[in-house]
Formats: structure tokens, sequence, C-alpha cells
């Protein structure tokens, strides 16, 4: 389960308290670097995403969430490497861009029975999760 980071948390605050604008969708990313999970003061451009092979992005649309017991889960997304390898994939990211590094990272993981290596056309099945604590 992904764990929320600072720029996440302050992000779901200034929404809730300050009456901040809502993040209009939300979108999934893997990370190759670095192999470690990243602490809670990480931003995005401290991840280094797939290269080619179609990678991209996935939107989490917000009627796709359910929330129970502190945890958000999305539905179960699939990632393809589309001709290329992608080599090993350490996790997850949740954040509120669709491409590049100037956004909020939410929230990250790496995967615990990871990393995975991905050759070329094989794929990764993420269900995305997030718990604020």
């Amino acid at each position: 389960m992904a764990r929320s980071v600072t720029q996440g948390k302050n992000n779901i605050l200034n929404i809730y308290l300050k009456n901040a604008s809502q993040n209009a969708k939300l979108y999934l990313g893997l990370y190759t670097s670095p192999t470690y999970e990243p602490g809670s003061s990480a931003v995005l451009s401290d991840l280094t995403e797939p290269a080619g092979g179609d990678y991209a992005r996935i939107a989490l649309e917000p009627a796709d969430w359910t929330v129970a017991n502190g945890v958000a889960t999305n539905l179960q997304k699939i990632f393809t490497a589309n001709g290329v390898s992608w080599g090993n994939v350490y996790g997850y990211f949740i954040t509120n861009v669709e491409t590049g590094t100037n956004g909020v990272l939410i929230a990250v993981e790496n995967f615990s029975n990871g990393p995975y290596n991905v050759p070329a056309s094989d794929r990764i099945l993420v269900t995305p999760q997030i718990t604020v604590t």
C-alpha cells in the first residue's frame, strides 16, 4: 500500500482545510529508480520512470476509488512494455500530473515482492492503494 508523502499530505490538507482546488484526476506511474522506497520528503524529480515502449502514466478516475478503514483502493491497472525492455521496475507512485515533474507526488510504494524485470512486450499489473498516515 502506497504511503503518502509530505507533498501529498499537504495537498490533501490544502483541499480540505483551505478550500484549494481539488485535483481533477490523479495519475499512476512506475519507477525504475531509486531502488528503495522513497522517503516522506520525496518529490517527483526524485523518481526515474521507464523509457519507451509506450510507457505513460495512467489516469485514476475518481469514480474508481473505494475507501474503507483509512485505505483508498483504485481498480487494477496494466502497464505494457510494447517492444522494449524497461528493466527492473521497483515500485509505483501517484501524482496529480499526467507528465513531467512539476506536479505533486501524492504517494509512493516499492513493490513488496519486486523488483519486476520487465522484458519487451511484458506487463505489470498494479492495484493502487493509498494510506494517509
